[in-house]
């Protein structure tokens, strides 16, 4: 009836809900300037960052469907925009979509860095090309929760990369409730903060009722301060 979280420091704790919040790590590329940039024209989600570069110059990494995506709705607020990728894994007619925006399309060349001082100014690729943009977004994708799923039991949505809760945020596990970027997109702070009020009263109610039901029981081992 409870669960024990041993953290890294050592520490165990014992509680009869559990909320999680840890969201979602987003794959990186991993060049010079992605990191000392982030939030300076550096930015993971096109719908939380897109509307800051109106009429200006913007370039998206990736290869799959989610920066096709991101690219078409940067092609309605952005100046020019650019798509680089490696590889392009995307149906033929969404290339043609990209076209008809006006999406430029660089293919088969990989990222050296993303340049700027106080800001992105642009970036430059392996081939020695250089490209003009005021923000670089990167949709790589996100680092999945399979790990944590599979030892808890978690269920996970259709796309098997987030876990899988009702309105009331409960998964399938009782007592183990999530919020926010774990539970999936839209990737915004107000779902989060929503989903996590929403959790949190609901991991404290499923708390309060099991402490209740044990007291009745006379549950020896029910942990006193959880």
């Amino acid at each position: 009836r409870h669960f024990q979280i041993a953290t890294e420091s050592g520490i165990t704790y014992t509680a009869r809900s559990l909320v999680l919040a840890m969201g979602t790590s987003r794959n990186r590329l991993g060049v010079p300037g992605e990191k000392e940039l982030l939030g300076k024209g550096v930015s993971y989600c096109v719908d939380c960052d897109g509307m800051f570069f109106r009429n200006e110059p913007v370039v998206i990494i990736g290869g799959r469907s989610a920066a096709a995506g991101g690219a078409l709705t940067l092609s309605e607020i952005a100046s020019s925009v650019s798509l680089v990728a490696s590889e392009l894994d995307v149906a033929a007619p969404l290339v043609a979509r990209l076209k008809d925006a006006g999406v430029t399309l660089i293919t088969e060349v990989e990222i050296a860095s993303i340049d700027g001082t106080d800001t992105v100014s642009g970036l430059t690729l392996k081939d020695g090309r250089t490209l003009t943009a005021a923000g670089v977004f990167i949709e790589l994708g996100a680092k999945g929760v399979l790990e944590l799923a599979s030892s808890l039991g978690l269920g996970l949505d259709d796309s098997m990369k987030y876990v899988a809760v009702d309105r009331e945020q409960r998964t399938n596990v009782a007592g183990v409730f999530a919020a926010g970027d774990i539970t999936g997109p839209p990737l915004q702070i107000a779902k989060a903060v929503g989903e996590g009020c929403v959790a949190g009263i609901n991991a404290a109610t499923h708390a309060k009722k099991l402490k209740t039901a044990q007291t009745d029981e006379g549950d020896d081992n029910a942990p006193k301060d959880a």
